[in-house]
């Protein structure tokens, strides 16, 4: 869920402020679509606990955090970067897709080590 509001949250600040450094960076679709990978991934180990599945959903888990904790730094620096020439709405997206990778980060961190343990 967190990955297809990264989708669509990416959207609108594209066409709000093009000239951001994470719409240049594409920072909304590449975290967003890293995220449902790993959501996929662990639904489908659930449904069928096959090692080969535990272990892709594992990796993928654990990339899907290190792209939350990037693009969670591309949000803040956008932010700082361009703070002053933004109005209320492209600012309030940047400040939610933060907010979404932090979640993100930690959902994907504790996910990935409880799939390591089990």
């Amino acid at each position: 869920m967190v990955g297809i509001i990264n989708l669509t949250f990416g959207v609108p600040l594209y066409f709000a402020a093009p000239f951001v450094v994470s719409i240049r960076l594409w920072a909304p679709w590449w975290t967003g679509i890293l995220f449902v990978i790993s959501g996929a991934l662990t639904m489908l180990n659930i449904d069928s606990p096959e090692p080969r599945v535990k272990k892709l959903a594992m990796i993928f888990n654990f990339v899907s955090a290190i792209a939350a904790a990037l693009g969670a730094v591309v949000y803040i620096l956008s932010t700082m970067i361009s703070g002053y020439y933004l109005w209320r709405s492209p600012m309030l997206i940047l400040i939610l897709l933060f907010m979404y990778c932090v979640v993100e980060l930690f959902i994907a961190l504790l996910v990935g080590i409880i799939l390591c343990k089990n």
